[in-house]
């Protein structure tokens, strides 16, 4: 089996599995002040910190941030008690028991074309992205080979570039299939290949580049660059969507931290690490 075929079948495996994977709290245990959050990576960086400020602030509760199972796991793993808090770039489906669940739409932060910040490369136009993909261009400006890291076809940034322009999505299929190319199973492996690969390039967001203070750089897009300003305006075309997933009845410590994500000093971290709040 290819690498591709490799990556797409264990991550596709994940989401069903995520809850298997988690050991589920003991009974009372989320009362007695442990608090589990988990899902797509998007979030990991800027949720470790508000849970720091959290911990301090609310020293009775102990919040523990998960490494990144992925928006299906993050959503999976809710209903089963496996976590109380997850995290996810989109709304659960019937599936996934979204009857039994509250979601709140916490921040947004742009998708970006990244590349490592030693690069001279500044910006990408969308005729570029859908060259690279497609294998038509192959080397930056400077003379240096371009080498793409790819994320499995269902991922929600590579989902929501392709929707950026018919030919990225054509090239994107193409790429898929192009021997060769360096694939990352979730969102921060593929930030780790990013800062380690000579030359390469890739999708990410704002908000995990900044809040994990990644050695890469955001690219301006066809001549917009990835600020705040231009996400909140409109101008900037890729913004992602953050949302909170509780059980309907959450306990005491879920709705104390959510309490305090939208707080002036959660929303603080967010504004300061690429987020605008909705």
């Amino acid at each position: 089996m290819s690498p591709q075929k490799t990556c797409r079948a264990l991550l596709g495996a994940l989401g069903a599995i995520a809850c298997c994977l988690i050991t589920p709290l003991p009974a009372g245990a989320a009362d007695a002040g442990a608090l589990r959050i988990g899902g797509t990576g998007n979030a990991l960086g800027a949720m470790r910190l508000i849970a720091a400020e959290f911990n301090r602030a609310h020293p009775q509760y102990k919040v523990e941030v998960l490494v990144s199972i992925g928006s299906s796991g993050g959503i999976r793993a809710v209903p089963g008690g496996a976590i109380q808090i997850g995290l996810a770039t989109r709304l659960p489906r019937a599936d996934e028991a979204a009857e039994t669940l509250t979601v709140i739409e916490f921040a947004r932060t742009p998708t970006v074309f990244v590349v490592r910040n030693t690069s001279p490369v500044r910006a990408i136009t969308r005729r570029e992205v859908a060259d690279i993909y497609a294998g038509r261009k192959t080397t930056w400006p400077d003379g240096e080979r371009i080498r793409p890291v790819m994320r499995q076809p269902g991922d929600d940034n590579t989902q929501q570039v392709a929707g950026l322009d018919p030919e990225i999505a054509q090239a994107l299929k193409l790429a898929e299939k192009r021997p060769g190319l360096s694939f990352a199973s979730n969102d921060q492996e593929a930030a780790d290949k990013l800062e380690s690969v000579q030359g390469s390039f890739g999708i990410s967001t704002l908000g995990l580049l900044q809040s994990e203070g990644r050695k890469l750089r955001a690219l301006t897009l066809d001549g917009i660059p990835p600020s705040l300003e231009n996400a909140r305006a409109g101008r900037y075309p890729l913004l992602k969507r953050l949302y909170l997933i509780l059980p309907t009845a959450p306990a005491p410590g879920a709705r104390e931290f959510v309490t305090f994500v939208q707080s002036p000093a959660g929303r603080g971290i967010l504004e300061r690490t690429g987020h605008t709040i909705p």
